[in-house]
């Protein structure tokens, strides 16, 4: 296999355009692209939140807390927005409760409920994890390299797409099903 990414692209097209024909092949550039793309990017987020002993799982967590800090959250609720299981989530927040970064609270409308909120020390925590997302990260470097049009387009093309995949999958946050 080539190194260079087009290089590679151009393999993979050549490859499948001899062994299938007759399939159609001008979503495999942007498929391998996002495959690709997307480990890389998780690799180089997850690398920034091990400095500070976290994965950018528990951060994805921990930021959806922030964000909405005077909304209580159940378990289930951010398990459909963060698009985990139940059971991942359970993990989850039982190790970032155990480390003094969340903490569960009884719901007090539904007694068998606990709602979820971000103590000071997981908000310092998310704050700093931003602030070495936006000077360490690769993605935030490139994309700071664009210009202004490309980087707009490219915000919309991925939200268009974000919206599209969050309708199909069931218990997505705004999912039509």
């Amino acid at each position: 296999m080539p190194r260079k990414p087009v290089d590679q692209l151009n393999a993979g097209r050549s490859f499948y355009a001899r062994h299938m024909p007759d399939m159609a092949s001008e979503h495999f550039g942007p498929l391998w692209h996002f495959f690709t793309v997307g480990h890389l990017v998780t690799t180089d987020l997850d690398s920034i939140a091990g400095k500070l002993g976290y994965s950018f799982a528990d951060l994805d967590l921990l930021g959806t807390l922030a964000i909405d800090q005077d909304i209580p959250h159940r378990a289930t609720d951010l398990a459909s927005t963060l698009y985990v299981s139940d059971a991942v989530i359970s993990t989850r927040i039982a190790r970032l409760e155990k480390d003094g970064l969340l903490e569960r609270r009884r719901n007090p409308e539904d007694r068998r409920a606990f709602d979820l909120f971000l103590t000071p020390r997981g908000r310092a925590l998310i704050e700093r994890a931003i602030v070495d997302i936006a000077a360490q990260s690769k993605l935030v470097r490139f994309f700071r390299q664009l210009s202004a049009a490309d980087q707009q387009t490219l915000s919309r093309l991925l939200g268009d797409l974000h919206q599209r995949f969050d309708r199909e999958f069931m218990g997505g946050p705004y999912s039509d099903r």
